[in-house]
């Protein structure tokens, strides 16, 4: 069951409790993860069972019918949401939850990787966000413990699905994929999977994209202090027709990066605020994506 929603102001994550008293913050949160619990039986072969949600549902999936004998196979976590709503991105930008994973339950799993195509912007509740809508599948990369044995997935999910609103879902899902040769029919869902996987970003250098300076500014006094970062970027390749810049940084938020005039007209220059208190620091991750291309950098917070 989920708990029915009010509408949010700032805030998305709103909810009403059974006695129709409004409930917000970790409170709601708690309870409306607990309430909307979907449950996904294991599946057999490539393709897992979907565990049903309010506007939502999740499965895994598999490129390949078996694990073969290499030392890892490539699969996926499939999403289909209702139309007009929308789940979040690792980095979910000023609002909302990013998906969080336990696989502590599976079988024959040494480690798995979680692969994020490139994602877009969207708003909820006035706050800028960043995920998907419609429909999504996240590449995965399983590690066998033991080759060539079979592979018992099992997937403990926790994820917010969005629109005036948002509702915290948990749910349950797994596959099972047997031993044997990977090679003979072709799964159903390997072409989907490897769609998905090439809109992963790639390594900018690739793109000939490069970070040709990177600071910071301080701006306001007290209560209207805030410190914005200043990214510019330079392509030696083609040229950026309508470039977006994600920013990603270590227990920090970073509100959108905002398109500035730059020093030079082959510069692209981007102003994110930053989010919480103090200046960000170790490394940051930066996600340019312009049109079907997206690539990210690695470097160090500006001092």
């Amino acid at each position: 069951m989920i708990l029915p929603p009010v509408n949010a102001n700032r805030n998305p994550f709103i909810y009403l409790n059974n006695m129709g008293k409004v409930m917000t913050s970790a409170a709601a949160i708690a309870i409306c993860a607990a309430a909307a619990f979907a449950v996904g039986s294991a599946a057999r072969a490539e393709t897992g069972a979907w565990a049903e949600a309010a506007h939502a549902r999740v499965r895994l999936v598999s490129a390949v019918a078996a694990t073969g004998s290499a030392d890892s196979v490539l699969l996926g976590l499939e999403i289909k949401l209702d139309p007009g709503w929308k789940t979040y991105w690792r980095a979910p930008g000023e609002g909302g939850l990013p998906p969080r994973f336990d696989w502590s339950g599976s079988g024959n799993l040494a480690a798995i990787a979680v692969s994020w195509p490139a994602p877009q912007r969207f708003e909820i509740g006035g706050m800028a966000s960043v995920g998907y809508a419609d429909h999504a599948i996240l590449p995965l990369q399983a590690k066998l413990a033991l080759p060539g044995e079979a592979l018992a997935l099992k997937l403990a999910l926790r994820y917010a699905v969005c629109r005036e609103i948002c509702m915290l879902v948990e749910a349950n899902v797994a596959l099972d994929l047997p031993a044997g040769p990977a090679a003979g029919a072709p799964s159903p869902h390997a072409a989907a999977i490897a769609r998905f996987e090439a809109r992963v970003p790639r390594p900018a250098a690739e793109h000939g994209w490069r970070v040709a300076g990177i600071s910071r500014k301080t701006m306001g006094e007290g209560s209207a202090r805030r410190e914005l970062v200043i990214v510019d970027i330079a392509s030696d390749g083609a040229p950026l027709v309508a470039p977006e810049l994600l920013i990603e940084g270590h227990d920090v938020r970073f509100g959108i990066a905002i398109p500035k005039p730059g020093p030079d007209a082959a510069l692209r220059r981007f102003v994110a605020a930053v989010q919480g208190a103090g200046p960000p620091s170790g490394d940051l991750v930066l996600t340019l994506v312009d049109g079907e291309r997206a690539g990210t950098f690695t470097v160090a917070a500006p001092r």
